[in-house]
């Protein structure tokens, strides 16, 4: 059956109408009536271009362009405007042809530029429209692609995602100035992001229409090919003088932060779903057809790893929305998965590959430990993303790694193993320690190494020696952090309301619980308590023990002195030489400072750093205050062994991106409560409360009360 024509004929000039004659004689007799007009004809010339030799038939692009430029996109689709449909479709499609077999290298003489900026990007005002229309046309609601499209008959799913998709893919990977339109369009963003979460929500493995020539999974294929083209529309441009949009503008387009979110975590879960489905490559040669979809597969989570990072470091809703729907265990679930695949050593001629590579596959597993390092890094929350890591089974994952050899004497890799990128596996590693004397992230270690001893691992053969080393000394640390938590209290007051010679204990008490909420550790039972402690001590102590919990008062700190106070003993006995040489220093820079030098222990690195300063060049913390000389004093006359050479220590944390200088919690825990640890116990309600004075404050997401707003109030930081 023949359509009627577009128009009588489509204007050509000289030199395109005599390129046409070398092509053969068959193909040129059809090339003429489509030429003429013959929707038919048309479609024949499209199916007659073999993909294999596809470029050879670039003469017949002028006939594509003349096409979809004689026509206009139809408001209405109705007998009227189905042929000029019909004729945009397939010129589309012998575009698509064309491209799809040309390299990113094939460039024109004329004008310099590839392939497919000639033939895509520079018509991309007569190209895009039809795109658009054939999208909202011919393919399902990209939130429900159960929805049959308006109007199947017109184009299938399955060659409306090649006209829709493939000109996208070919832009992205072969032009730079296609790359800038999908950085830069409104509109084109727009397609771009309703297109990317489509093609997230499609099922099964067939598109209808499909014929069935290959056995290969079509929409596997495409949604992690799309990976790039989604990426792309967010990173930034080649050339820093071009503008592009903002991030916020494509989140929008996608339906908003949790389409986003939820859209990207279930590309990583199904593209990791299929690289794990690859056979075992017969033999690892570059030419191997299972080589070739692992690397297919292993760059689609690239760029999805690399997504994930870049909306999360530039977009706080997003950042927070990720780790609230799982996102580090997915990465962590990801990376178990497809290290077995990605870490195998086999030969020079692979390992060494330009593209497909042991470098290449190990830099997707370094993209993934990027963004989880971020998270922890760079967020409000540091301690939560750390336990979701744990829990995950990072230190198990991470574990594996190890396998891995070193290749000895590559001209590339002067040490003998590829780079591991700016934040590797050992990065990550040395980062979890400066976490681990939180309450929180400890309990999370108790459950790995229950999870360990409940399924004890094979014992592996360490050849990454670097990996090795660095996990021994996070492991080590896990145990200390352990210990230092399981310590029990010297006294059972830990337990009892702080008020002197008071022994009633906090689950006994006849009220509900009070807390002071000068240095939101002591608990009273009472009033009359409150009162006493406040007149026999307390007032003096209120304010060391509050900066001994920083001053925002975060709970995971206060809830985990006894283990930052176990890490900062055994981390200074530790090092007591170190101390030493540091004091000393630290007198012959500082004269005039000799009597208030602080001893600082930072938290914040794996292995800890000694450092010695002044009291008032201690960042976050009140140096000039008066009390410290009356504190150190007080040190000096109680303490066994007095510090020699500085007043306290102090010790720096960090909860993310947040740093605390907290005062020796060791030395506050034990001076304020006569050598005794406490312990927040957290089995009490403490939201069900009632105040004692008349001002009721809020530290840390909990009811903290004051005394009764008289001058024995407790002290406010």
């Amino acid at each position: 059956m023949s359509f009627a024509a577009v128009r009588s004929i489509l204007q050509l000039n000289t030199d395109e109408t005599q390129a046409l004659k070398f092509l053969p004689v068959v193909t040129q007799i059809t090339a003429k009536k489509a030429v003429q007009g013959s929707t038919a004809d048309l479609a024949r010339l499209v199916d007659s271009i073999p993909i294999p030799c596809a470029p050879r038939f670039s003469c017949l692009v002028p006939i594509f362009h003349a096409t979809l430029k004689s026509v206009q996109v139809p408001n209405y689709i109705n007998l009227k405007t189905i042929p000029a449909i019909m004729g945009a479709k397939w010129a589309l499609l012998g575009l698509v042809k064309i491209c799809s077999a040309a390299r990113p290298s094939a460039v024109g003489s004329d004008t310099g530029d590839s392939i497919v900026t000639k033939y895509i990007v520079r018509r991309w005002d007569e190209i895009f429209p039809w795109m658009r229309f054939f999208a909202r046309n011919c393919l399902p609601s990209p939130y429900d692609v159960s929805v049959t499209p308006p109007r199947p008959d017109l184009c299938n799913v399955f060659d409306a995602t090649k006209l829709c998709i493939h000109p996208l893919t070919f832009i992205c990977t072969s032009s730079k100035e296609g790359r800038h339109i999908l950085r830069s369009s409104i509109s084109v963003q727009h397609y771009v992001a309703q297109l990317w979460v489509l093609v997230g929500n499609l099922k099964g493995d067939v598109l209808q229409g499909d014929p069935g020539s290959s056995t290969d999974s079509l929409v596997s294929m495409i949604r992690t090919s799309f990976t790039v083209t989604n990426n792309a529309c967010i990173s930034e441009s080649e050339d820093p003088d071009k503008i592009t949009l903002p991030i916020s503008n494509y989140i929008h387009a996608a339906g908003g932060v949790k389409p986003v979110v939820y859209t990207l975590l279930r590309y990583i879960r199904r593209i990791t779903r299929d690289a794990v489905a690859v056979e075992e490559p017969r033999s690892w040669t570059p030419s191997d057809k299972s080589v070739q979809h692992l690397h297919l597969f292993t760059a689609g989570l690239h760029y999805s790893f690399l997504f994930l990072k870049t909306i999360s470091r530039q977009d706080a809703s997003c950042r927070a929305q990720l780790i609230r729907q799982g996102s580090i265990r997915t990465m962590v679930d990801a990376i178990t998965l497809i290290l077995p695949k990605i870490l195998v050593q086999t030969n020079a001629e692979m390992d060494f590959h330009s593209q497909l590579g042991l470098a290449d596959r190990q830099n997707v597993l370094w993209m993934g430990y990027s963004y989880i390092a971020s998270a922890i890094r760079d967020g409000d929350d540091g301690v939560t993303s750390v336990c979701q890591a744990i829990d995950a089974g990072l230190i198990q994952t991470l574990e594996k790694g190890v396998v891995c050899p070193p290749h000895a004497n590559h001209r590339e890799y002067p040490n003998g193993h590829p780079p591991r990128g700016r934040m590797g596996d050992v990065e990550l590693l040395l980062l979890l320690p400066t976490f681990f004397l939180y309450h929180r992230v400890v309990e999370s270690i108790f459950k790995h190494w229950f999870r360990v001893q409940s399924a004890p691992m094979a014992k592996r053969e360490i050849r990454d020696k670097g990996l090795g080393v660095a996990l021994e000394l996070v492991l080590k640390s896990s145990i200390d952090a352990m210990d230092h938590r399981s310590v029990e209290p010297i006294n059972p007051q830990e337990y009892k309301c702080s008020g002197p010679g008071c022994g009633i204990w906090t689950s006994e008490f006849v009220s509900k619980k009070r807390r002071c909420s000068g240095c939101l550790i002591s608990l009273y039972c009472s009033e009359k308590c409150q009162r006493t402690a406040w007149r026999n001590g307390h007032k003096k102590w209120c304010q060391v023990l509050r900066c001994a919990v920083g001053p925002w008062g975060s709970r995971d700190i206060r809830t985990s002195l006894q283990v930052i106070a176990g890490f900062e003993t055994s981390e200074i006995s530790g090092m007591a030489k170190d101390v030493e040489t540091r004091v000393r220093e630290a007198q012959q820079q500082f004269p005039a400072f000799i009597n208030k030098l602080v001893l600082m222990l930072d938290m914040t690195v794996f292995p800890p750093e000694i450092h010695v300063l002044p009291v008032h060049r201690l960042e976050q913390f009140p140096g000039k205050d008066p009390i410290w000389p009356e504190i150190a004093d007080e040190i000096r006359q109680r303490s066994d062994s007095p510090p020699k050479g500085y007043m306290f220590s102090v010790v720096k944390v960090h909860l993310g991106k947040s740093k605390f200088t907290l005062f020796s919690p060791s030395m506050a825990l034990r001076m304020a409560f006569e050598s005794q640890y406490f312990v927040v116990d957290d089995s009490v309600d403490e939201n069900d409360s009632t105040t004692l004075g008349d001002q009721d404050l809020d530290y840390g997401s909990e009811p903290l009360y004051d005394a009764d707003g008289s001058e024995d109030k407790c002290y406010e930081v």
